[in-house]
């Protein structure tokens, strides 16, 4: 769970320190930013996945072109910011495995990560050079009193435990040193390295790195893609949802096999379903031995079927959601782009009650009934907006700046007077005020 990010020189987000709960919404208008918080977080764990400059390449999916490193810098009027630095507090799962399946747990689950990059020239081409990287605990008196959202003791006992007083990775004089927990360390020349250490550590000789590093491979950016979530599966294929959305009748089945009670999935699935269609009576995924497929289709109450490749985009968009709330593997960070797309303005509000379901409950312990998870959104809707409840809303605007002859536009945070984000005395960010909300139909109580 990503508690806390700081973005700095990264496209026009300058310095940008954005808290975050189970499930926050950010509003704003067009390019002042939203897209490119988005981006840093897909970053980050794009570094999990990749080296530093394929991850640059897949950022924006630049195939067929050469990635553009200096284009990430927040740049404006002669002026490039020197590095793009992020700085991610996070409440990670202390149970974890390496890809060999050899289980291993996390020394702490509250940890502090910062990362950065220059700009820097090889054989005439550009790259980012790793300038920094650390990874350190958060004690648990700190983790408890900067988690920011409201939360029940029980959540809290739950997703802050264990101790360490010692860095778990550390930078000084150009060498990244990764530390030992029970094992040796090791030493890795910075400038030189082609990825993150957070990246490439996937041992469990460092536990809490490797968890780290789970966590954030774990996030993923929703671009959901109508064909994608119309088609299919092979029985090869992925059993989970990916962030087109392909793979739904597989992830269907898999939840439908591990089920309690006959027939509970499909029945939960059509009820949420029916939230946003009145003519919807059951739904199912249908088995094709012959082929080897999954297909998933939906009976409307006159008791037509209607095969996923017939429904609308706003009525799978919707069925993603729901599967996602009731899949325990899906965990970590779940942005989502305009959630309101193909959805008719009255059902708006069951959907944002549905990505509130998908985030976890700070009022109860994470367990598997409760995963660790949650939920960010950006949106344009006044109605997406009116459904929200007090502390899920954020809003980026804009705001001049000068840097010896250079001046200009950069993202700025601003969040409501009165919420839990206001009440920190390090925030970096202006009161919401109405005339913010006034484009939204929103009015600010006095």
């Amino acid at each position: 769970m990503l508690t806390r990010l700081r973005i700095q020189g990264f496209k026009n987000l300058l310095d940008v320190d954005l808290r975050f709960g189970p499930l926050t919404c950010i509003a704003g208008r067009n390019a002042v930013g939203k897209s490119n918080l988005f981006d840093a977080i897909r970053f980050l764990s794009l570094l999990t996945r990749h080296s530093i400059m394929e991850a640059v390449k897949l950022l924006r999916e630049a195939r067929g072109r050469a990635p553009d490193p200096r284009s990430l810098f927040t740049a404006f009027d002669g002026f490039r910011a020197p590095e793009m630095r992020f700085t991610a507090e996070l409440l990670i799962d202390r149970e974890v495995q390496d890809d060999f399946g050899v289980s291993a747990a996390a020394s702490i689950s509250s940890l502090r990560y910062e990362l950065a990059f220059r700009l820097a020239k090889e054989n005439g081409v550009e790259r980012l050079e790793l300038a920094e990287e650390s990874l350190r605990p958060i004690t648990l008196e700190e983790a408890r009193r900067e988690l920011g959202f409201p939360a029940k003791q029980a959540f809290k006992a739950s997703a802050i435990k264990g101790r360490r007083s010692t860095l778990f990775i550390s930078t000084h004089g150009g060498q990244i040193r990764v530390h030992q927990e029970g094992h040796g360390g090791r030493v890795v020349p910075a400038p030189k390295s082609s990825k993150t250490i957070l990246g490439g550590t996937i041992s469990y000789d460092f536990p809490t790195v490797l968890a780290a590093h789970r966590e954030m491979e774990s996030w993923q950016t929703l671009l959901l893609e109508p064909s994608a979530m119309r088609a299919p599966d092979l029985y090869s294929d992925s059993r989970s949802i990916d962030s087109r959305g392909a793979h739904l009748p597989a992830t269907i089945e898999r939840l439908r096999r591990a089920e309690e009670t006959p027939g509970q999935v499909y029945s939960e699935l059509a009820n949420r379903v029916a939230e946003l269609i009145d003519d919807i009576r059951d739904l199912r995924v249908r088995d094709d031995e012959k082929t080897e497929t999954l297909t998933l289709e939906v009976t409307g109450r006159a008791g037509v079927l209607h095969p996923a490749s017939s429904l609308s985009d706003g009525t799978l968009r919707f069925l993603v959601l729901a599967t996602l709330a009731m899949d325990p593997e899906a965990k970590g960070v779940i942005c989502v782009e305009e959630p309101e797309n193909g959805i008719h303005p009255e059902r708006i509000p069951a959907m944002v009650h549905l990505l509130r379901e998908i985030a976890v409950n700070p009022d109860y312990p994470i367990d598997t009934d409760n995963p660790l998870r949650q939920v960010i959104v950006n949106t344009h809707s006044p109605a997406v907006i009116k459904a929200l409840a007090e502390g899920e809303l954020v809003y980026l605007d804009e705001k001049q700046v000068t840097s010896g002859d250079a001046i200009g536009s950069v993202a700025l945070l601003r969040v409501p007077n009165g919420s839990w984000r206001a009440n920190f005395h390090n925030v970096a960010a202006l009161p919401l005020t109405a005339g913010q909300l006034h484009p939204y139909q929103i009015v600010l109580p006095l």
